[in-house]
């Protein structure tokens, strides 16, 4: 019989008691419906005509839990405000986000090495979020860029606190840590280190296109967050000068 592992730390009971009961209240079980009519039918709205369609409603809720295996020690720092890469010692590979083993063919999945890296690096490439999953909706619109740690080969996926117009491409970054950490990418986040100049070729700015376009979209997007969550765009803004 496999042995219990031995708990060293927890901060979890509390949250266990509280979402488990929440967890078994919904088991997929229909607990209503609406009837809507609404356009039906390919081609223009204006040649579709309308069919009457039930909307139900399914609640569905679970605990997840899992485990970050051996790279543990990653998350456990952004707790500690600490960042951790690993290190091949044969390659000499950095991997920010952490790698257990190489994967460079030619050191056969050697284990590498912790380390812990400094808290600057630049942009490596990026994306303006304009749209999210629900958990994220509120913190329209955001910029997520793969940022390489100094020092790391590999870029860490991390939110850069900046207006999505004024982020580009190998942008100098500072990493902070949120005041409340819980152990996830979510813990930290990225601002541009001051005194840098736009570069001319900045994917966003060496076409006035690509700028009206992002404009538009983010216009969009400010409406939506209205509509939805009461946020005025002042408030957004606000977000990005409150580093």
């Amino acid at each position: 019989m496999a042995k219990e592992p031995k708990i060293i730390e927890d901060k979890a009971t509390p949250i266990k008691r509280e979402w488990e009961e929440y967890a078994r209240k919904g088991n997929w079980t229909v607990k209503g419906y609406e009837m809507v009519r609404a356009l039906s039918g390919p081609g223009k709205a204006e040649e579709c005509k309308e069919e009457d369609f039930m909307v139900i409603y399914r609640p569905h809720g679970v605990l997840y839990h899992h485990s970050y295996g051996l790279v543990s020690k990653f998350f456990k720092g952004l707790i500690e405000k600490h960042l951790f890469g690993t290190k091949c010692p044969k390659c000499k590979t950095v991997y920010c986000p952490p790698r257990v083993h190489c994967w460079n063919p030619k050191c056969r999945v050697g284990e590498t090495e912790w380390m812990e890296l400094p808290l600057t690096g630049k942009v490596h490439t990026f994306s303006v979020m304009l749209f999210s999953a629900d958990a994220f909706l509120e913190m329209l619109p955001f910029v997520l860029g793969y940022v390489q740690i100094d020092g790391a080969h590999t870029a860490l996926p991390i939110q850069v606190m900046t207006a999505p117009t004024d982020v580009f491409i190998g942008q100098k970054v500072r990493i902070r840590f949120r005041g409340k950490r819980k152990g996830d990418l979510m813990d930290i986040y990225a601002v541009p280190a001051k005194g840098q100049t736009m570069p001319e070729n900045s994917c966003l700015h060496e076409y006035e296109r690509n700028l009206e376009d992002l404009n538009r979209d983010l216009e969009n997007t400010y409406a939506f967050l209205d509509k939805r969550f009461g946020i005025k765009k002042a408030q957004v803004e606000r977000r990005w000068k409150a580093k």
